[in-house]
C-alpha cells in the first residue's frame, strides 16, 4: 500500500529555500499550506504551484498571528504530517562594537522565538495527533564561526532547540531534525552580488567551488519529511558543498 500524499505546512515558503521546498512537495504529489509576511511574493507562489497550495500570511513571532494562520490552513487543507520552519530574516555583518543590542535581539529573537514558536503552534498540535516530522532550518554557522553574530547565534539556537524537541516529541511518533546549509544561491545573495559583491572568495574555500543550490536543500528536506528517514530524529545534515571542511586543509595550501 503506498503512501497517503504529505500535507506540508512551510514558514518562509514564499522564496528562496523555503519555495524550492514547495515546489518539490507539489511536484511530489503533496500539499502545501505557505505562511509568510511577504503577501505578494507568497501569493504568487501559491499561483504558481495551484490548486494543492494555500498561502497564509503570519509574523512566525506573533504567536497570536501563527495560531490563527494555522487555524486558517487546517480549514482547507487535510491534517499536516509536516512542517519546515523556514521563515528567517537576512544576516548583517556588523562587529561587536558596531552592532546594537536591537540588532543583535532582532536576529536571534527571528530564528530562536520564531522557531519555537511554530514548533509550539503546529508542531504540539502535530503531537497530539500522532507524530510527523518537522525540518528546521539552521546554518553554517551554527557549527563554525563567521562574522554575522545575531544571525549566527540564532541559527545555533535552532539546532539545540531541534535536538531538544526530537528527545521531547520521540515517543510521541513526531520526528525532528535540521539542515545546516551553507551559501546557497537564492536571491538574497544574487542580489549582492548585482550590487558589487565579489562571491569568488565563497566558491574558493568551498570544496566543491560552487554555492549550494535551493533545489538541493529541498531534496534534503523532503528525505527528512518522508519515511525513508523513519529512525533519524535531532539529526543535523550539513548541506554545504564541503565549506564547513575546507577550513582544515587551508592552513596547509590551497584546496585540492
Amino acid at each position: 500500500m503506498e503512501n497517503p500524499a504529505p500535507t506540508i505546512l512551510v514558514t518562509g515558503g514564499a522564496s528562496g529555500i523555503g519555495a524550492a521546498i514547495c515546489q518539490l512537495i507539489v511536484d511530489r504529489g503533496g500539499r502545501v499550506g505557505i505562511i509568510d509576511l511577504n503577501v505578494e511574493m507568497g501569493t504568487a507562489v501559491a499561483e504558481k504551484l495551484g490548486k494543492n497550495v494555500e498561502f497564509v500570511r503570519a509574523d512566525i513571532c506573533d504567536e497570536a498571528q501563527l495560531t490563527d494562520a494555522y487555524e486558517t490552513l487546517k480549514e482547507s487543507l487535510p491534517p499536516a504530517t509536516g512542517l519546515v520552519t523556514c521563515a528567517g530574516v537576512s544576516p548583517t555583518r556588523l562587529s561587536i562594537e558596531d552592532c546594537p543590542l536591537e540588532e543583535f535581539r532582532r536576529l536571534v529573537d527571528n530564528h530562536a522565538s520564531g522557531t519555537f514558536l511554530t514548533c509550539k503552534v503546529i508542531g504540539a498540535d502535530m503531537a497530539a495527533r500522532g507524530g510527523g516530522a518537522i525540518v528546521t532550518i539552521s546554518s553554517a554557522l551554527s557549527i563554525r564561526p563567521g562574522p554575522m553574530l545575531g544571525y549566527g547565534a540564532g541559527k545555533a539556537a535552532v539546532l539545540n532547540l531541534t535536538q531538544s524537541l526530537a528527545v521531547h516529541w520521540a515517543k510521541r511518533k513526531l520526528r525532528v531534525n535540521t539542515i545546516v546549509p551553507g551559501w546557497v544561491d537564492t536571491p538574497f545573495i544574487r542580489r549582492q552580488e548585482a550590487a558589487g559583491r565579489d562571491l569568488s572568495p565563497i566558491t574558493r574555500v568551498t570544496p566543491m567551488g560552487r554555492l549550494v543550490k535551493p533545489e538541493e536543500v529541498a531534496e534534503v528536506a523532503w528525505f527528512l519529511l518522508s519515511p525513508a528517514a523513519s529512525a533519524m530524529t535531532g539529526s543535523a545534515v550539513v548541506v554545504d558543498c564541503g565549506v564547513t571542511l575546507g577550513g582544515g586543509w587551508l592552513p596547509y595550501g590551497e584546496l585540492p
